[in-house]
């Protein structure tokens, strides 16, 4: 009950703007902002639908800091060098290759990949399951 409480009293101080969020322990640069690691000022918990969590953070943030969309970045699905996935798909016709990321990327963002077997570069999009829509 204490915690529905308190996401209620977390919920209301966001929804009209007064609360700022802290961490509550030390969150590292490039990982994810989580129920665990942020509060309010006052102590209380942050709610479950907040849009900083699953964010990551872009420096490391010390405790009683604040975390604001401002330091944070959407989660990067795709690091540099990292081999993935690349899909062509146009109407029934799929076309599936592998590539290496010349950058990183989160999901919905452009990505350029190297593809191993032709050594192109290739110009995609970057889907939430972690490969990428060439185009």
């Amino acid at each position: 009950m204490s915690t529905l409480v308190s996401l209620a009293a977390g919920l209301a101080v966001y929804l009209n703007g007064a609360a700022s969020f802290v961490a509550t322990d030390v969150i590292r640069a490039g990982d994810t902002v989580s129920l665990g690691n942020i509060s309010t000022e006052e102590g209380n918990s942050a709610p479950a639908d907040h849009p900083v969590i699953g964010r990551e953070v872009r420096r490391t943030v010390y405790a009683g800091q604040e975390i604001s969309m401002d330091n944070t970045q959407p989660a990067r699905l795709v690091t540099r060098n990292q081999v993935v996935t690349i899909k062509y798909i146009n109407g029934p016709l799929e076309i599936t290759t592998t590539g290496r990321a010349m950058s990183e990327a989160a999901a919905n963002e452009d990505v350029t990949v190297l593809n191993l077997q032709s050594r192109k570069m290739i110009h995609g999009i970057v889907q939430k399951d972690g490969w990428v829509l060439a185009q």
